[in-house]
């Protein structure tokens, strides 16, 4: 028996473990909805003031405990999950514990698979909500529930009260399923549900002071609520419920098949018996029947009282339906030889690994999160935001959050452009923001962008000299940029010898120039050691001409040389100069900081060599 302990120990190890690992994998695969973020944010004060701010529909625990999670590990989606993911762990060991109270091992095992194998269970406890109470209490509370009535005393309707309380502080949407968990004891306990009267006492004392101010008119006011919506006809509206809560729905309806023709073949080939077995094997009949009853027939109650519950829809109200259903299948699969035994335990196992569909589940998801941590990598200090009002990312709670957490020195917000050299304008791509585009392309460049329409991030970056300078021949410097990747270098430039190099440099024109100009830029020390000479290499506007003579003034022109520094080269400092002139007379075109050979100097290189 002790091997046998042990073993069964190894066993359920490896469960949690699979488990746990089934979950952290997925941590990342799916964006923070807006329900997550509101829970997130809800803690961002006292924990006084986080219980003033609790929705009458919520309890403050989850907050509480999430707020001192978040001290301690920080505030990242991942981390803030993996709360979830050890809560719910401890919910592999109830279910077991619940199932091999009446049913033994195996049974115990299969429904914590099973359990923990359904879509909604995987996105539960990966959720950074307070439903992962409720998917661990549901399990407890029938644990102690047959520990209690089985063997009442006072230590353990102290824990029974204490899952009641679990329960009730994890979500409203529990309440139905209590409902049935009574109609349960009821069936199973009949005249000793009576001595369940000390811990429901215990328990309503715990919970009665938040129902009755709080979540009592809620769950008036849900139940009042006028659904219009149409619901599909029976019985392709009992599948569609099944199959909202699994990833692989074929895979799940093979498997209640297979648990519904074990049990019909394990009744019509056992005997009966006449000594006290009898009476087990009785009650162990009566378990079964009210778990078969509830996968068949909680779909169709909730279908037929939906405009009272509203649970049928939205479905996801009704996510602990996957608890009964797990149960029927733990006991009802048990009852396969080993080998069927092993491969359904292997079938749930890879269904907890198999990605869940986040829109069956999910409330609200916008890309802001992941424009903004694209923003991070991609934004300088000196940068602003320019928010259209019509974007549909806008919800304030989501960029308080991710502003602490991407940008924890804050952002910079301007309502205009005027004063900003580079500017990400966040937009709907609607048609007014497309018509602020054409008057930001006048005087600025688009640049990268990010996010789909309805917000979409683009930078639009205006020269280093707005004003600029003007040269006889009517064309109008604005500046000139070594770059780094596709944004200006920022700080004093360190190169190495034969390294490459982008310079960015910004033209206007005041009136129509008559001849084509030709920009020469170089790197000397004492004597010129490289020069690129061309007619202006214009990268925007797109599919502009080169020829400065074709340039029309109101426009800015952008034009992108590569450079080199030479190479082999000693160490020191080389500087870049731009000269503008016509390659007719080869006269270098002298203004406001030009030297008197027409050499305009713009940056100092470092070179670091041997």
């Amino acid at each position: 028996m002790r091997r046998l302990s042990t073993r069964q120990l190894w066993i359920i190890t490896l469960v949690l473990l699979f488990v746990a690992a089934s979950r952290a994998i997925r941590i990342n695969d799916f964006h923070l909805d807006n329900d997550e973020i509101w829970s997130i944010w809800q803690t961002m004060g006292t924990p006084q003031q986080i219980i003033s701010w609790t929705s009458p529909t919520e309890h403050p625990t989850y907050f509480l405990l999430l707020d001192a999670w978040k001290q301690i590990a920080g505030i990242d989606p991942f981390v803030l999950r993996y709360l979830s993911l050890l809560l719910c762990l401890p919910g592999v060991a109830f279910m077991y514990r619940a199932l091999n109270r009446q049913h033994g091992f195996t049974a115990g095992l299969i429904a914590a698979l099973a359990y923990y194998a359904f879509a909604v269970s995987q996105f539960t406890s990966l959720q950074t909500r307070s439903y992962v109470f409720a998917q661990i209490a549901l399990p407890l509370f029938l644990w102690f529930s047959l520990r209690y009535f089985d063997h009442p005393n006072w230590k353990r309707a102290i824990l029974l009260a204490f899952s009641l309380f679990l329960l009730y502080v994890g979500t409203i949407t529990i309440v139905p399923a209590l409902a049935l968990m009574g109609l349960y004891l009821l069936i199973m306990y009949r005249w000793r549900i009576w001595t369940g009267i000390f811990p429901a006492i215990v328990a309503l004392i715990l919970i009665a002071p938040d129902f009755i101010y709080n979540k009592l008119l809620r769950v008036q006011e849900h139940s009042s609520v006028s659904r219009m919506y149409k619901l599909p006809p029976l019985p392709q509206a009992w599948f569609d419920f099944f199959s909202y809560f699994t990833s692989v729905p074929p895979l799940w309806y093979l498997l209640v098949v297979i648990a519904l023709g074990t049990i019909i073949f394990a009744y019509r080939h056992q005997s009966r018996l006449l000594d006290n077995r009898h009476i087990h094997f009785s009650t162990q009949s009566l378990d079964l029947v009210f778990w078969l009853g509830w996968l068949i027939l909680v779909p169709l109650l909730l279908y037929m009282f939906d405009a009272q519950l509203g649970f049928f829809v939205p479905t996801r109200y009704g996510w602990w339906y996957v608890f009964g259903v797990a149960i029927f299948l733990g006991i009802a699969l048990a009852r396969l030889p080993n080998t069927g035994r092993f491969i359904v335990a292997l079938a749930f196992i890879a269904l907890a690994f198999f990605p869940f569909r986040l829109n069956n589940f999910g409330f609200i998801v916008t890309p802001l999160g992941e424009n903004l941590k694209w923003l991070r990598e991609h934004m300088d200090a000196n940068d602003a935001l320019m928010l259209d009002p019509n974007i549909s990312c806008n919800f304030p709670e989501e960029w308080d959050y991710y502003t602490r957490l991407y940008f924890p020195d804050g952002l910079r917000y301007v309502d205009h452009p005027e004063g900003t050299q580079r500017l990400w304008y966040v937009e709907p791509r609607d048609e007014a923001s497309q018509q602020v585009e054409k008057e930001l392309t006048q005087t600025r460049v688009p640049g990268r962008f990010v996010g789909p329409p309805g917000c979409f991030f683009r930078l639009y970056e205006a020269p280093p000299d707005p004003v600029g300078v003007l040269y006889p021949n009517g064309m109008r410097f604005h500046g000139a940029e070594i770059m780094d990747g596709d944004r200006p270098l920022n700080g004093i430039p360190v190169m190495r010898e034969g390294q490459p190099f982008k310079v960015r440099v910004w033209w206007s024109v005041d009136k129509q120039v008559p001849l084509d100009y030709s920009v020469s830029l170089s790197l000397s020390r004492v004597v010129i050691e490289s020069n690129w000479d061309s007619a202006p290499n214009i990268v925007f506007p797109e599919g502009a001409p080169h020829e400065t003579s074709r340039w029309q003034p109101g426009q800015i022109y952008v034009e992108e040389r590569d450079l080199q520094i030479p190479y082999p080269y000693s160490r020191g400092g080389l500087a870049l100069n731009l000269v503008v002139y016509w390659f007719g007379d080869n006269q270098r075109l002298i203004t406001d900081g030009v030297a008197a050979d027409g050499n305009r100097f713009l940056k100092r290189i470092e070179v670091v060599a041997w």
